[in-house]
């Protein structure tokens, strides 16, 4: 009995599930019969064709058919589920490379620079579009595909920033912060807004909008935020230090060239005289640089332990770069450390004045070059002036002490 009244409702349930957007036919027939058994199933407890026939119906979610039917067909195209298990493959590979890559460098092994990039780029370029295009493809109602790009380009400048600062490649923190700016402003409104409109919201407009102003309110906060108040103490406590060691060498200088106008030959005074006046020069520059930053922040002759602005970013930009004092410095910094290798012959002696003088060395423009002094505070650029006036002030103690020395 039971199958008879299914039987006579047989094309009825399946222009239902037609209706409910079922068009491939060996899974309508697969399906019919699902929905027949659970029919008879129903009926088989003592409940008529019509209650049972709406207790199953209902049991089946809106737009459930469509992604059944999606996720068949793309379970049957041998093309996309190898395109599926490359990606993947890929994607685990290129993870493998990464990790392999972050723990050479992390144990300062040879080739972890290479695979570093290998790896990134593996990811990058091949692995997250063609996760995209398939995460795209799989979706039933096909949507705006521009979360997805928006989200891809997301990742590939973090990824490219990161790479670029571990690899002290120039343009590190440029990308870094281009990548948080598209963070912010793009990948999180739109984050919101596709989760607004699956929790069933219509209007796309007013949710953008305040994300986006968000976005830009975050970007603006943490373009102010350059440095803790603990760090810029640091720095403001060891630039002190730096200035009141280099006022005892300079007392000390002072006395060995006294004791040199007397007592040194001819050769020997001349050539102290030539090193006393290359690094008062320098000294100088440094100088001036430092009351530039303060002249910057509007607060002329005050002490640096007493300036307001000290994590203020545009005074470096302006006193060092802008000015060029911080491209002659560094030339005549490094003509200084010539001159010093050519009058102190003692290898152990040049080590040492070498050391004092780091910052005229080919690692110190990545660390603390043109690109750091314009994104620095005040204090961390203030910092490392006095460094390198002790570093001057040291070297020419050591090289004048020398020459006395020698005679």
């Amino acid at each position: 009995m039971e199958d008879s009244v299914i039987d006579r409702n047989l094309e009825r349930i399946r222009k239902d599930l037609i209706l409910q957007g079922l068009t491939y036919d060996p899974l309508t027939d697969d399906l019919l019969d699902h929905v027949c058994c659970m029919i008879e199933s129903e009926m088989e407890s003592g409940s008529a064709f019509e209650s049972s026939y709406d207790k199953v119906m209902s049991v089946i979610e809106p737009g459930s058919i469509p992604k059944i039917q999606h996720q068949t067909l793309l379970l049957l195209d041998k093309k996309f589920q190898r395109m599926k298990n490359f990606t993947y493959l890929f994607g685990l590979s290129s993870a493998l490379v990464t990790i392999i890559g972050a723990f050479f460098k992390r144990m300062h092994w040879p080739g972890a620079g290479i695979l570093l990039t290998v790896g990134i780029a593996m990811v990058v370029l091949v692995f997250l579009p063609l996760y995209f295009i398939i995460n795209y493809r799989e979706q039933t109602e096909k949507k705006n595909p521009i979360f997805g790009i928006v989200g891809y380009l997301t990742l590939f400048l973090l990824l490219a920033g990161a790479l670029f600062k571990i690899m002290h490649w120039p343009g590190a923190g440029i990308l870094i912060e281009v990548s948080i700016a598209f963070l912010i402003v793009g990948f999180i409104p739109l984050y919101v807004v596709n989760v607004f409109q699956k929790g069933g919201g219509k209007k796309r407009t007013l949710p953008y909008i305040v994300m986006l102003m968000v976005g830009i309110a975050l970007i603006m906060v943490y373009s102010h935020i350059n440095m803790s108040k603990y760090l810029l103490d640091i720095y403001m406590e060891e630039s002190l230090i730096n200035e009141t060691s280099l006022e005892i060498v300079s007392d000390q200088t002072a006395g060995l060239i006294e004791l040199s106008s007397g007592n040194a030959e001819a050769d020997v005074q001349e050539n102290i005289s030539r090193i006393h006046e290359k690094a008062g020069s320098l000294q100088k520059m440094i100088t001036m640089m430092k009351e530039g930053m303060i002249t910057f922040v509007e607060q002329p002759g005050m002490p640096i332990n007493k300036i307001r602005d000290i994590d203020n970013r545009g005074a470096g930009r302006e006193a060092i770069v802008d000015s060029g004092l911080g491209r002659e410095f560094e030339t005549e910094s490094r003509d200084f450390r010539e001159m010093l290798k050519v009058l102190v012959r003692d290898p152990v002696i040049m080590a040492q004045i070498e050391d004092h003088l780091e910052f005229t060395g080919k690692v110190w423009p990545y660390e603390h070059g043109t690109s750091n002094i314009v994104n620095d505070p005040l204090m961390k650029n203030y910092y490392k002036l006095t460094d390198a006036s002790k570093g001057i002030a040291l070297s020419e103690y050591v090289a004048i002490d020398y020459l006395l020395h020698q005679q």
